[in-house]
């Protein structure tokens, strides 16, 4: 069974909201250190993963779905998959995925809820995976 977990205080620490407020795929790709190696990839698996594109709320809650598209096309073939990132890449952007993910997984929609925000989202899907999985909270 998957399991939703994060950390409250740092999802919710000042600046988080406003940061990933109404999330786009080209913002994330763009304004976040994306590496080069990982941005059609990421495309790829925002468009495969049965969210709407840019749902980020529901790529996350959708990991096992998201991560067998993405990995093997990000990984390089001595990590086993067919992309060309480097393992420094991996590592440099791992706490840049780590944060959007703890911020999603505590917060769900929260940052697409102010009216001008015009993103489609996948809502019905990310509740049902929320519904079948055990949530893990911590505040350290």
């Amino acid at each position: 069974m998957a399991q939703r977990t994060y950390n409250v205080t740092s999802a919710l620490a000042p600046g988080q909201l406003e940061k990933y407020s109404c999330l786009t795929t080209e913002k994330w790709l763009s304004n976040f250190g994306i590496p080069e190696c990982l941005k059609e990839c990421t495309r790829k698996a925002n468009a495969q993963d049965g969210c709407a594109y840019d749902d980020f709320a529901c790529h996350n809650i959708n990991y096992q779905t998201y991560s067998d598209i993405i990995e093997p096309c990000v990984f390089p073939p001595e990590l086993g998959g067919k992309g060309n990132c480097t393992p420094a890449a991996l590592k440099a952007v791992r706490p840049i995925v780590n944060d959007a993910g703890n911020f999603y997984n505590a917060t769900l929609y929260a940052s697409y809820a102010h009216k001008n925000c015009k993103v489609r989202l996948s809502i019905l899907k990310t509740l049902k995976i929320v519904l079948d999985e055990v949530t893990v909270v911590s505040k350290k």
